[in-house]
């Protein structure tokens, strides 16, 4: 299997203003643009690099495809960025959290005997568990969706192509 084959996303243009938010003043794309895109990403190969190739009868204006398309990856990280801290403080919180409590249930369990038997082990349990679901589920999700983004800046390859009757 070639590794290093480029996944070519293709966006066919019947009329260039459907590619556009009409209600930006900044060159946006469209929901339904963005949302065929990421699918588009999404069921990639995360081992290969990414070209975007524009097919469309008319000529369409290139530099405002490209305005959209760098404004379109720049949101996308900070949006990213946004949903990694928060994560990331959860994470931090759940497991601080969690050991308070399991290590104050051990500690004053000798003297309190009936502690083991209250919600304190229970609320630090769920939220260890917590914490362990953010490792095993979002960690790697958010290690993937940081690659994608990296590699959308990186290896912003766009062609166009025009007067194709398909």
């Amino acid at each position: 299997m070639d590794q290093t084959r480029d996944d070519n996303i293709k966006l066919v243009v019947n009329d260039e203003q459907t590619l556009y938010n009409a209600f930006s003043p900044e060159d946006e794309f469209s929901e339904p643009v963005k949302s065929y895109i990421k699918s588009k990403i999404a069921s990639a190969d995360r081992c290969r690099s990414f070209n975007m190739t524009v097919i469309s009868r008319e000529p369409i204006d290139e530099e405002r495809f490209r305005s959209a398309v760098s404004n379109w990856t720049r949101n996308e990280k900070a949006l990213f960025r946004t949903h990694e801290k928060k994560t990331i403080r959860t994470l931090i919180g759940m497991l601080i959290f969690g050991s308070i409590m399991l290590v104050l249930t051990l500690s004053l369990q000798k003297q309190i005997v009936e502690l083991k038997y209250s919600l304190m082990p229970i609320m630090g349990t769920l939220a260890l568990n917590n914490a362990v679901a953010i490792i095993i589920k979002d960690m790697p999700d958010i290690s993937v969706k940081k690659w994608i983004l990296n590699e959308m800046e990186k290896h912003n390859v766009i062609t166009f192509e025009y007067g194709n009757e398909k």
